[in-house]
C-alpha cells in the first residue's frame, strides 16, 4: 500500500514536471488592466499581449550550453587570477615607493640631526647646556630610520607576495594547458 503511494505520487509529480516545462506561456492582460502570465490561454476578452512557444533542448544543445557556461566560468576565474597578480604587483610597487620615500626621508633627517648635534655640541658647555634638544633630535632620526627600515620590510613581503601569486597563476596555466 505504502510503495504504491509513493509510486503514484512519482508519477503525478513527473506528469506536474514535465508540462511546466513543455508548451505554451501567455502574457495577457484582463478588462481591469491587470498583467497575468499562465501556462493556459486567456479568456476569450482579454488582450493578449505575448505568447511564447517553449521548446525541449536536445541533449546536444544542453552539452553545448552547458560547454559554453563551463568556458565563461573559466575565463572569469582566470580573469580573476590575472587581476590579483595585477593588484599584487601594483601593492608590490606602491610599497617599494613607500619604502624609498621613507629611506629618502631618514637620510635628510638624520643629515639635518648631524649638523645640528655638530654646530649645538661643538663645545663642552654647548653639549652640557643643549643636551635634551641633542637627545630629541638624535631620536627624531632614529625613529625615521626605524620607519625606514619598516619600510623597506613591507616592500619585500610585498614583492614576495606578488612573486608567489604570480607563481600560482602560471602554475594554474600550466595546467589548463
Amino acid at each position: 500500500m505504502k510503495s504504491s503511494a509513493i509510486l503514484i505520487c512519482v508519477l503525478l509529480a513527473g506528469i506536474f514536471v514535465s508540462n511546466l516545462f513543455a508548451g505554451q506561456v501567455y502574457t495577457w492582460t484582463d478588462d481591469k488592466g491587470n498583467l497575468h502570465v499562465t501556462d493556459t490561454p486567456p479568456p476569450s476578452k482579454s488582450k493578449i499581449k505575448d505568447t511564447l512557444e517553449y521548446q525541449e533542448k536536445s541533449a546536444a544543445e544542453i552539452q553545448e550550453l552547458q560547454n559554453k557556461k563551463d568556458r565563461r566560468n573559466q575565463e572569469r576565474v582566470q580573469e580573476a587570477s590575472v587581476n590579483r597578480v595585477a593588484e599584487a604587483k601594483k601593492r608590490a610597487r606602491e610599497a617599494d615607493m613607500a619604502a624609498q620615500e621613507a629611506a629618502e626621508l631618514a637620510d635628510q633627517i638624520t643629515q639635518e640631526v648631524e649638523v645640528y648635534v655638530r654646530r649645538l655640541g661643538s663645545t663642552k658647555e654647548k653639549r652640557k647646556q643643549f643636551r635634551k634638544r641633542i637627545q630629541r633630535e638624535i631620536q627624531r632620526a632614529e625613529t625615521a630610520q626605524a620607519r625606514a627600515k619598516q619600510a623597506v620590510e613591507d616592500a619585500r613581503r610585498a614583492n614576495e607576495e606578488a612573486r608567489r601569486i604570480e607563481e600560482e597563476f602560471t602554475n594554474q596555466q600550466a595546467q589548463i594547458q
